[in-house]
């Protein structure tokens, strides 16, 4: 679900965590009508968006004037992206908090037609905003298991059926999230102190195996120590044990960690890792 990437800005975004209670053991908003229910309320808030509901997934597409802001060469967010943002995950989560459908994930698309082919997207485990509301888990950890993506696709126009075609599954989440939280992770404690640089790194799942790629390279001409490449193998390693621990996800055989610049893979079984936690 990523378009082509380009040299973005992405501020952090404030989160927006609502608690719903009630009495009544019907929910406020059922299955059947939750589409149209999600729709009506975004249109008081006086927003543009569409709705859409796949098995277990839910993604709203957003078009907000003023959202998003362009200067030079990079892509940020503009005057109008917080009151926006703010309105249209409140509502979000009044509805899939107060609703008998089985919903595990949503995504927010916006984009603004002042700045064409930029996307942003949002992307969250409705069980850790659950888990937020009861204070389960603080700010900053919550921020962390949100996936943030600044995206721009030039001339293409997106649609929710194109981004979202089919339902999220938890994997496939936890590969975004791990490969966002790894970069953060190298960043903060290589590129900081001016010990080596930190690009994007990737993450995926297939066939029972999660494989992420390290794009660590050196500050200047050469070629990093032999203490630096295993100081990245072993962050990655015990972020990855910690978090999927956390999630308590078992459903996979391996973790497979590739540093392209050298070559170097490891290959880590699950029994392995466990061993890390």
């Amino acid at each position: 679900m990523r378009p082509a990437l380009r040299r973005l800005c992405v501020p952090a975004i404030g989160l927006v965590l609502t608690l719903t209670a009630g009495c009544s053991s019907r929910p406020t908003y059922p299955k059947a009508h939750l589409t149209e229910a999600l729709q009506t309320l975004l249109a008081e808030e006086h927003l543009r968006a569409t709705v859409r509901f796949i098995d277990h997934t839910l993604a709203v597409q957003l078009e907000q004037p003023d959202a998003l802001a362009q200067s030079g060469g990079q892509i940020g967010v503009g005057p109008a992206f917080d009151e926006a943002t703010r309105k249209t995950l409140t509502v979000i989560h009044r509805v899939l908090l107060s609703t008998d459908a089985e919903i595990r994930f949503y995504v927010l698309l916006m984009s603004d037609p002042n700045v064409p082919g930029a996307y942003l997207t949002v992307v969250r485990y409705l069980d850790d905003v659950r888990r937020a509301n009861v204070q389960m888990l603080d700010t900053p950890e919550m921020f962390a298991r949100t996936i943030f993506e600044l995206n721009f696709v030039g001339s293409n126009v997106l649609t929710l059926e194109q981004y979202v075609p089919r339902d999220i599954r938890l994997e496939e989440f936890l590969s975004w999230q791990l490969a966002r939280r790894i970069q953060h992770q190298l960043t903060e404690e290589l590129q900081r102190d001016g010990m080596a640089n930190v690009g994007r790194c990737g993450g995926q799942f297939e066939n029972g195996e999660f494989a992420f790629t390290l794009d660590v390279s050196p500050l200047t001409a050469g070629s990093l120590d032999e203490s630096t490449i295993q100081r990245v193998f072993l962050t990655a390693t015990n972020l990855i044990a910690k978090v999927l621990s956390s999630y308590r996800f078992e459903n996979f055989e391996s973790v497979r960690l590739t540093h392209p610049l050298t070559g170097r893979t490891l290959l880590l079984p699950k029994t392995r890792l466990e061993l890390s936690r």
